[in-house]
């Protein structure tokens, strides 16, 4: 049994309340890790430790906004699935080449991808926004090469960092797999966690993660998806999950800019 009462006080409070946090934009939108890695960093995690340690707070958010869907009935199980297998087998290939990499390296490519969402997301809002007149749940859209090449390409992503991969998925969900925004939104956590489970058993094997963070860290986090999967289920959904991705993905622009160059945005 974890020794909570070894976390000193103000250390337990950050990660209940960035978990919180993690966990309701990890549903609403994407990216949690935007707030959970960077303050564990802060609390005095290494990265390499804090990459894994943020494993088991996606698993658990992003399992009970999938509890959630699925309980409203919102999962299009087959859709999922298709979209699924190959995000697992990038998270696979991306979890154990995590060390590969230079810090220096890692956090250029971030800010780099970064960017290059928000350009797409800022120049094409009526494509994400963009609900069919008549929505059949038998029709699926049809998913080709592209599709599934660039899911494999964000599952290494994600199997490899995790930040940006959540808005990376969103985006090719909806403009490569022609998904409707709130449906790629619910699809997107059962994806997401799939990758997910993958990238923390092999964190976990390789002994990179701190249990006694994670705990707090991915119970705080199951409340924060619980309270976002009601309003992604809402009438609403396409305008919160919009902004929110705008939000996230500028606060996670500037974040790895400013770390890359701390003079940069001075």
């Amino acid at each position: 049994m974890p020794d909570f009462a070894a976390i000193e006080p103000i250390t337990l409070a950050a990660l209940i309340a960035c978990g919180l946090a993690g966990g309701f934009i990890n549903t609403i939108a994407a990216s949690g890790a935007t707030v959970t890695l960077p303050t564990m960093i802060r609390l005095g995690l290494s990265p390499g430790i804090a990459n894994g340690t943020n494993r088991l707070a996606a698993v658990a958010g992003l399992a009970t906004a999938t509890w959630r869907f699925q309980q409203a009935g919102a999962i299009p199980w087959k859709l999922t699935l298709k979209a699924t297998l190959p995000m697992v087998l990038g998270a696979s290939i991306g979890a154990l080449g995590a060390t590969a990499l230079a810090d220096e390296w890692i956090t250029l490519a971030v800010a780099i991808s970064l960017i290059f969402v928000l350009i797409i997301l800022i120049t094409k809002p009526t494509q994400l926004l963009q609900e069919p007149a008549i929505e059949n749940e038998n029709i699926e859209p049809k998913l080709g090469f592209l599709f599934y090449s660039l899911m494999t390409l964000t599952g290494i992503w994600a199997g490899f960092i995790s930040l940006g991969s959540g808005v990376m998925t969103l985006l090719v969900l909806v403009l490569a797999g022609k998904i409707p925004l709130k449906t790629a939104n619910i699809l997107k956590c059962f994806v997401r966690l799939s990758s997910s489970l993958i990238a923390l058993l092999i964190f976990g094997l390789r002994g990179d993660i701190n249990w006694l963070w994670a705990l707090p860290l991915a119970l705080s986090s199951m409340v924060g998806a619980n309270v976002a999967a009601k309003i992604a289920l809402g009438p609403q959904a396409n305008q919160w999950i919009f902004r929110s991705l705008i939000v996230v993905v500028c606060v996670e622009a500037g974040s790895f800019l400013w770390r890359l160059n701390p003079g940069l945005l001075a």
